[in-house]
């Protein structure tokens, strides 16, 4: 029976001089110093801009930040981060605090490729202003539009590509919110916020909240490049006794397979869907593959070399039965018999229906020619098949 092996590496490029299609993506200073923080957020860290209130900047040539603005928090990377409200409301319960950046990527996503996005976030530890919950739902938007209206409530309702399932409590060091995804095309424009309003978003008061009724998050490091992560191959198929090897073994990745096994070869040898969670250490992600059982046997045609049309029931009909393994689909099938002169003699469409010597007008040698199609590894393959079989009376 034939089998079907598929060896697959899978093995992360970890490339350095992957782009980073963010523009500005440390929120460094555009303009003089000092800053001129009158003249709004998006004028000195262009093309960075805002959706609703006022996100804050941190910069030694603004506000280098304090231990109740920052929590005395550097930058990540560079010089300058930001700052953004995330969750709490107003006194009728109606409007929700929310700020959102926007910014812009370098160029459109290309359709069905992979990307890895990630941003780092740190919550501020404030009890002056009771600005001292961790939440989840931290994520980053991905659109193809720029986003030109906002809710009367002020939250931005939206399934961001990349979010942070769990509650960020970390104050003492950047956390960061990963993901990878693929892209549907066309999207330019990155928004980061709270996509939920308070009643589905999950928060958590800080270590030493007291009375906590906001959160507030700083960012910075806004990163988007092509996937460089391992990622499992298409979909595919496998036949009956086959076997598709999977490997991931990258410097600094690991590996979860979905049967609990953490080795990074893995053995495919039945049909089912397969998941892998993929990590570095800071980003996590899963990915998955459907493996379909089809079909992967040649259709095989047997055919007598001569038979006896007489009448006594024994090798009376001429016939050529294909054989296409387990499973195997006949698409078409076409026999045709003709006599020595070329006369078609006999014609039919079914492989169940044989010729039983109508209009065989003499004994001796008659051709066939046999066309048939059939389905196999999930392709219509067409086969043709001739040859001589003699008439005895």
């Amino acid at each position: 029976m034939k089998r079907l092996t598929l060896l697959v590496f899978l093995m992360s490029l970890g490339s350095l001089s992957a782009q980073n299609l963010v523009r500005n993506p440390s929120f460094e200073n555009q303009g003089d110093c000092p800053i001129d923080t009158s003249q709004g957020f998006n004028s000195y860290v262009a093309p960075w801009d805002y959706y609703a209130g006022s996100p804050d900047y941190y910069h030694p040539c603004a506000f280098p930040g304090s231990d109740s603005a920052t929590n005395n928090s550097l930058a990540f990377d560079g010089e300058g981060f930001a700052g953004i409200r995330v969750f709490g409301r107003n006194i009728t319960g109606l409007v929700f605090y929310r700020e959102y950046l926007h910014g812009e990527l370098m160029r459109p996503l290309d359709s069905g490729k992979y990307y890895r996005a990630t941003f780092y976030v740190r919550p501020r530890n404030n009890n002056q202003t009771r600005e001292a919950y961790g939440i989840n739902n931290i994520g980053m938007l991905f659109t193809d539009t720029v986003i030109d209206s906002i809710n009367p409530d002020r939250v931005i309702y939206a399934d961001p590509q990349v979010v942070a399932t769990n509650p960020v409590t970390q104050v003492n060091y950047w956390t960061p919110i990963c993901g990878i995804f693929k892209a549907q095309g066309g999207e330019k424009y990155i928004t980061i916020g709270n996509f939920r309003n308070d009643f589905e978003t999950t928060a958590v008061p800080l270590e030493n909240a007291m009375n906590p009724e906001e959160a507030y998050i700083m960012v910075d490091f806004v990163e988007v490049v092509e996937n460089d992560f391992p990622q499992l191959p298409k979909d595919t198929i496998i036949c009956q006794e086959g076997r598709i090897d999977l490997r991931i073994k990258a410097p600094g990745i690991n590996v979860l397979w979905s049967d609990g096994s953490t080795d990074p070869n893995f053995i495919i040898t039945a049909p089912g869907t397969y998941s892998a969670r993929i990590s570095n250490g800071l980003c996590t992600y899963t990915d998955s593959i459907l493996v379909e059982l089809v079909n992967c046997e040649e259709c095989v045609v047997y055919a007598p070399d001569a038979f006896t049309p007489n009448g006594d029931n024994r090798n009376d009909v001429f016939s050529i039965l294909p054989v296409c393994g387990v499973d195997g689909y006949l698409e078409h099938y076409d026999l045709r018999i003709f006599d020595k002169w070329g006369r078609k003699v006999f014609e039919t469409l079914s492989p169940e229906v044989g010729w039983d010597g109508t209009n065989a007008e003499h004994s001796g040698v008659y051709t066939y020619t046999l066309e048939y199609r059939f389905s196999s590894e999930r392709e219509t393959k067409t086969r043709i098949k001739r040859g001589f079989v003699t008439v005895l009376r």
